[in-house]
């Protein structure tokens, strides 16, 4: 039960930030958030990207797992419906899911309208990124992360999971590997 009270935020979080916008994400946006991660704007001035984008793309299965300790694969899902997650390769492993908007207000102004969880919120620094946000929530059954990446108007948002027994160095490993490679990977606006 402890697990759904630790995830129930940052899927709050998530669902907020999806809801937020006046306007909806464009079809492609809307696919490839699939149900998952944070994938709407803090105002009406969100957007329409102009070619299809996923963010798996820039991904490395390898390099993520390396800095994860664990195997995972990348999950793009299909043409008619794209998705972006990196799935354990062992039961309960961890597990992130990735989305993102363009918007031109920046992660500043969709960070101001955020009802953020509880967690420890830092702004990681990354290599090429205009601004970065993460939320880290811990307890003893689970580890969960959100993190938002800003590169020009393009948004880029994580949502990590990882049940006990978990290693916190490993995840944050991971996660700065992902902004790092979100980051590397991002088109030009």
């Amino acid at each position: 039960m402890k697990r759904l009270a630790l995830l129930a935020p940052v899927l709050g979080l998530a669902t907020l930030l999806a809801g937020c916008g006046s306007s909806g994400p464009s079809d492609d946006a809307a696919a490839a958030a699939s149900g998952a991660a944070a994938s709407g704007a803090a105002s009406g001035s969100a957007s329409v990207p102009a070619a299809a984008f996923n963010p798996c793309d820039s991904l490395s299965a390898r390099r993520i797992s390396k800095a994860l300790g664990v195997d995972v694969s990348i999950e793009k899902g299909t043409a008619d419906t794209p998705r972006c997650a990196l799935l354990p390769a062992q039961k309960n492993g961890p597990t992130f899911e990735l989305s993102y908007l363009r918007f031109d207000g920046g992660l500043e102004a969709a960070w101001k309208t955020m009802q953020v969880p509880t967690g420890t919120v830092t702004t990681p620094t990354v290599a090429n990124a205009d601004a970065a946000r993460q939320v880290v929530q811990q307890s003893s059954d689970a580890y969960a992360v959100s993190a938002f990446l800003q590169n020009g108007n393009l948004i880029q948002s994580l949502n990590g999971m990882a049940l006990a027994p978990y290693r916190v160095k490993a995840m944050e490993r991971a996660t700065a590997e992902i902004l790092r490679e979100l980051s590397a990977g991002a088109p030009a606006a």
